[in-house]
């Protein structure tokens, strides 16, 4: 497997970004938060198989912090602890089925939903929102890895 460049992995979580500008609203109506921008950092700090740096991960933060306009250093910070824990446990996921592994990346997205509102939008804080972005994560990762394995037929006759 070869290794993704930077300038790649900075590309596509800001293009995540901008999708996650458009989509959110629409599951703001029921109370989902779903974090693109993160998940797609979290894919790429496990795919990775020497594992991110903090330097790098930190560093993606502060550029997710600009795009954003978030306070300076709250992206860096999670992003640092996520690619702390996902580096911990990196050779223990490879026991876990594809189930296990949704419901921790949904964990650590609903984690990253939580410390961003806790900072930045206290006003709006609610459970019941985080919650459901439990919820709506866990389903969204498991649906995304269940896709990859599980493509139809015709998809792997072409090569698609």
């Amino acid at each position: 497997m070869r290794e993704d460049s930077t300038l790649k992995i900075l590309f596509l979580i800001v293009l995540a970004y901008n999708i996650e500008v458009f989509i959110n609203p629409i599951f703001m109506n029921v109370n989902i938060i779903i974090p693109f921008s993160f998940l797609t950092y979290s894919y790429f700090a496990y795919k990775d198989k020497n594992g991110f740096t903090a330097s790098s991960s930190f560093l993606i933060g502060l550029l997710m912090d600009l795009v954003t306009g978030s306070y300076i250093g709250l992206n860096g910070l999670i992003y640092c602890m996520t690619t702390y824990v996902i580096n911990s446990y990196k050779y223990v996921f490879r026991l876990f089925s594809y189930l296990q592994i949704s419901i921790f990346f949904g964990i650590i997205a609903s984690t990253y939903v939580a410390l961003t509102h806790l900072f930045v939008n206290i006003n709006n804080f609610s459970y019941l929102t985080l919650l459901l972005t439990l919820i709506g994560n866990t389903i969204f990762s498991f649906l995304i890895s269940i896709a990859r394995v599980y493509k139809p037929i015709i998809f792997k006759r072409r090569g698609i």
